[in-house]
């Protein structure tokens, strides 16, 4: 059975404009179900709808020859007919193929397509394509999804961006343990819907080694190894600032070929890119970036550690890294920064340049004191996202912080 995910709603609103809509994601977050989950649901509805793989070299070659070959594929029809198109970058160019069918045949056809995003960064698709498309990108599971996969209902459960999160604290233990397995495996599909342990590893370590190696391979890139060792030392770096010169030297490799391995793994989804908030260059960095991978799993997987949160020293680490994909889910990944100074005070997060968040582990660490440098320069609200609660919770007495606890 093909499970739904959040992002279908999304698209079945948009079925009814012209534009191509485009999912992308990492390999194995799920873009072939959701497609064959839309197939089956349009179908069921009464409408013509059609799933192709460009995996397949008979369509493949039909499609490149030319974009009017598609109609040799699934016919001709005096009702719009929807096509979902799978791994689109397979395609010669599929920047005109869904240029020409959008200019040419959108009152025929609704294309939805997946595909890789190295297709899409090309400046060139990005042009053509200029107010004919709408991207969506598809993550591993968000939390709300994660609790579908294992069917696990929790009534009044409240996801949003004013609150974050909320819920009868009867169901906290339920939650803790979801946000235990997390922070460890990830929310890749297969590894939340897999019970086995081991099972789960074994999955992940498969998405390292063929997933991944196949990106490199598309990147065109020749430095397998040297490209895992830079995937690990920004795996033992999530939410410290980066600085790539500094790995270029370690490395002993130029710093070109650092910036190459940037750009693929920002490509390929293996990780996201955030830049500094700031106002004065003086005193505020405004260049150095910090970087999160879009799954703790693959993370882990990268460094071969699935020890258990109680005996881990990068705990906090990976709470923080959960936080910025849940608030890369809630507000946009776009819309996220982090404030730091020269004297290293620091925010992790700055959203939409109206609002400040800490990720923490546990509130017995924070000390409120750190953050008079920030509210001196910033009249923003500051909240605390925390992974568990001390017995005795309390807010703070002032009112532009609060506490959130997801257990």
């Amino acid at each position: 059975m093909i499970l739904k995910r959040e992002i279908v709603e999304i698209l079945l609103q948009n079925l009814n404009n012209d534009y191509v809509l485009i999912i992308l994601g990492a390999r194995q977050t799920g873009k072939t179900s959701v497609l064959l989950y839309l197939q089956k649901y349009l179908e069921d509805k009464g409408f013509p709808a059609f799933y192709i793989s460009l995996e397949d070299p008979l369509f493949l070659a039909l499609l490149n020859d030319h974009p009017q070959n598609l109609f040799d594929i699934i016919g001709e029809s005096k009702e719009r007919q929807i096509v979902l198109l799978d791994e689109i970058q397979y395609l010669k160019n599929p920047s005109h193929f869904l240029k020409y069918h959008f200019d040419f045949n959108r009152e025929k056809l609704k294309l939805i397509v997946t595909g890789s995003s190295a297709f899409y960064i090309d400046q060139k698709f990005k042009d053509s394509l200029a107010g004919r498309k709408r991207i969506f990108l598809l993550t591993p599971l968000n939390l709300k999804e994660t609790l579908w996969f294992k069917n696990i209902k929790i009534p009044n459960l409240t996801i949003d961006t004013e609150n974050y999160v909320s819920y009868p604290l009867i169901y906290r233990e339920t939650i803790l343990s979801i946000l235990k397995e997390t922070l460890i495996f990830g929310s890749y599909p297969a590894v939340v819907l897999e019970e086995d342990q081991e099972e789960k590893k074994n999955i992940l370590y498969e998405l390292v080694n063929s997933y991944t190696k196949k990106d490199i391979l598309e990147a065109d890139l020749l430095a397998q190894e040297e490209y895992f060792l830079f995937l690990k030392i920004l795996a033992s770096q999530i939410g410290s600032l980066v600085n790539l010169s500094e790995i270029s030297s370690t490395l002993k490799i130029s710093r070109y070929k650092i910036d190459k391995f940037v750009l693929t793994a920002l490509k390929c989804f293996h990780l996201c890119r955030i830049r500094p908030f700031f106002k004065n260059t003086r005193k505020e960095l405004s260049k150095t970036p910090k970087f999160y991978f879009f799954d703790c799993g693959l993370r882990n997987a990268l460094l071969r550690n699935f020890e258990p949160l109680t005996i881990r020293e990068d705990r906090g680490q990976l709470f923080e890294n959960f936080v910025f994909n849940f608030l890369g889910y809630l507000f946009g990944y776009e819309n996220i920064q982090f404030w730091r100074t020269k004297d290293k005070n620091e925010i992790d997060f700055i959203v939409q340049q109206k609002r400040a968040i800490e990720a923490k582990y546990s509130d017995a660490s924070i000390r409120l004191g750190r953050y008079r440098s920030f509210f001196k320069n910033y009249d923003l609200p500051l909240d605390f996202l925390i992974f568990k609660r001390s017995n005795t919770p309390k807010q703070p007495e002032d009112p532009r912080i609060r506490f959130v606890y997801f257990s």
